[in-house]
């Protein structure tokens, strides 16, 4: 499905796919993630995004010079676009451009149905919709950070954590709703917190799965709660959201193993869900202070 929305966002009209050019797709629970890239593209032939009831947001990773741009077949003006900046466009109408030379784009599909479960989740207000912008380069530090944090994920998507992609999500439908509604709405802290019995199987389900490869759909579902419900209520519970109490699970599990001296970091590295021995290096280091090489030789004496 991910792959069928976003290849569909793109098409080379009148003209086939550049030779140079690679996709990665992602499902970020209810926003797809796709990442374009083609070295030194050049054509007079428009690149024309099919009409969808939602948003779609292009970070560019590199700097794209101003380019001819059109809107439900009209031309419009537009901006060159900096590292790191980003299109937000409204796909109800229909766009297409004439872009040149070296892409490196991250783009996210937001369906208006989606944006809408969410407000619900959190019993906000209507919102109305977003304030999008044609041809305008926007400059945002939250997206840009959410956007390079998920380019590990396109790179090796079958070893990305689903739960991690879902935070992603979650996050940017918050930030959106926050800072580009036309009434914009702000998330209040709850008081509340999981029953024991749904902290208890939520955990269950997170140690079941310590490679992260499950999402907060399911979590919910096992609990009797919507995915934002959930995520907001574990880490009022806990203390901490999923991803990183799993995380913490994973490093003291790990630890557990280095106490064998006969057993191979890189295979503790897999049994504690890392990608691999380098992944769980940094992770390790960064939540202990040391290499777990270095932590186990100190645990020695």
């Amino acid at each position: 499905m991910a792959k069928e929305i976003a290849q569909s966002l793109g098409r080379f009209v009148g003209l086939e796919q550049p030779r140079t050019l690679t996709t990665r797709f992602l499902q970020l629970a209810e926003i797809t993630g796709s990442r374009l890239r083609w070295n030194e593209f050049d054509t007079d032939v428009p690149v024309k995004m099919e009409q969808r009831d939602g948003y779609l947001l292009c970070l560019q990773r590199r700097h794209l010079a101003e380019f001819p741009y059109w809107v439900n077949g009209k031309p419009a003006p537009s901006m060159p676009l900096d590292a790191g900046q980003f299109l937000f466009l409204d796909l109800n109408e229909e766009h297409a451009s004439l872009t040149q030379g070296t892409i490196d784009c991250v783009s996210m599909f937001i369906a208006r149905e989606a944006l809408q479960r969410f407000h619900e989740e959190h019993d906000l207000r209507s919102v109305g919709s977003l304030r999008t912008a044609n041809g305008v380069a926007f400059s945002d530090d939250v997206i840009r950070n959410l956007g390079e944090c998920l380019v590990p994920a396109f790179e090796r998507p079958d070893m990305a954590s689903q739960l991690f992609a879902d935070h992603v999500a979650l996050a940017l439908m918050a930030h959106l709703t926050a800072f580009y509604a036309e009434r914009p709405a702000v998330m209040r802290p709850t008081r509340g917190g999981l029953a024991q019995w749904q902290e208890r199987r939520a955990k269950e389900m997170l140690l079941a799965n310590l490679d992260g490869k499950i999402g907060l759909d399911e979590l919910a579902r096992a609990c009797g709660l919507s995915r934002s419900h959930f995520a907001r209520e574990f880490k009022t519970t806990v203390g901490m959201p999923p991803l990183q109490w799993l995380l913490t699970q994973r490093i003291e599990r790990a630890k557990e193993l280095l106490l064998n001296p006969s057993m191979p970091i890189e295979v503790i590295a897999r049994q504690c869900g890392f990608v691999d021995q380098s992944h769980f290096t940094r992770a390790f280091f960064r939540a202990v202070g040391a290499t777990p090489a270095a932590w186990r030789r100190v645990q020695r004496f």
